[in-house]
């Protein structure tokens, strides 16, 4: 059964959330409506340092670790936000509570967001930023990716781009919801959960991916964009979450399975009734649940 504090903020996200998404607004204006989102959140989660040393070259990064603590484990962590917005301070919020459970520290990285910034950049942002963490002396099995709706589709583009490079692999990925088809399905998840996901607009959506292609529809199908036509053999432990009810349910579905064909350990949770990125809700039962879960991954490929 689904705790009241969960239904209330799916109930409210259809509301205001979507209703937002489903809206012919600016993106410059999305991210300034998006913004009151963030007044839910503390800026910097209480008890924990939040650090803004070892600068990227093109984007800005930060770490957040409980203060004292002392740990190996590192998360670099991709955020959500369709690659052209993003909620800082809910991605701290969740990371704050994931890095207590699980004993890690956790290095959030803020790539560069489209239209400006289409892709590559943000991808190179990510890939640089897992390149200097091992220029830093973190060991790459110390190491675990983590990321949220795009973020997730990020974080696997990544590990893509790093077998490719013969680059040692980290530990595992946790894989939050992540958006790994940019093409325009006309079938499954995009279409029958379109009515019942309480955040996500599939029309709006499909606006924003283009955005992060810089409008070449082709460059949609590139495994770095879209990694549900990637090859995964040689990846990592693959972790995945997903609501039964979000539109890209099928995305995390058929990206675990092809990880599996692959030869790779994949999990996939389906959380029945659960509304995109219930993991960074400061409340329910569930967000804290599926915080634990990821947090077990994280001890188990790094003991």
């Amino acid at each position: 059964m689904v705790s009241w504090q969960t239904t209330t903020a799916s109930l409210l996200s259809r509301l205001t959330v979507k209703q937002l998404l489903q809206r012919d607004v600016s993106i410059e204006k999305l991210r300034g409506q998006m913004g009151a989102i963030e007044r839910l959140f503390a800026e910097h989660p209480p008890g924990f340092e939040v650090a803004r040393n070892h600068p990227l070259p093109h984007c800005d990064a930060e770490w957040i670790r409980a203060k004292g603590a002392r740990t190996e484990r590192v998360m670099l962590h991709f955020p959500g936000g369709a690659y052209v917005a993003r909620l800082p301070n809910m991605e701290r919020a969740m990371l704050a509570r994931l890095c207590t459970v699980a004993n890690a520290r956790a290095r959030l990285v803020f790539y560069r967001l489209a239209p400006g910034h289409p892709f590559p950049a943000g991808h190179e942002d990510s890939v640089g930023a897992y390149l200097q963490l091992l220029d830093l002396g973190i060991a790459a099995d110390r190491i675990v990716l983590s990321g949220i709706s795009a973020g997730g589709g990020m974080a696997l583009g990544v590990l893509l781009a790093l077998r490719d490079r013969g680059i040692p692999m980290p530990a595992g990925a946790i894989l939050m919801s992540p958006l790994t088809d940019l093409t325009d399905p006309h079938d499954g998840s995009r279409v029958s959960n379109a009515a019942r996901d309480p955040v996500l607009s599939h029309k709006r959506g499909l606006e924003m991916r283009t955005m992060y292609v810089g409008g070449d529809a082709e460059m949609m199908v590139h495994p770095y964009v879209s990694p549900a036509f990637g090859d995964f053999t040689g990846l990592p432990p693959l972790f995945f979450q997903v609501g039964s009810t979000e539109i890209l349910l099928d995305d995390s579905r058929r990206c675990a399975a092809l990880a599996r064909a692959a030869g790779v350990r994949a999990e996939c949770e389906v959380w029945q009734e659960m509304p995109h990125g219930w993991q960074g809700l400061p409340f329910g039962s569930e967000s804290q649940r599926a915080i634990e879960h990821c947090a077990d991954f994280v001890r188990e490929c790094c003991p």
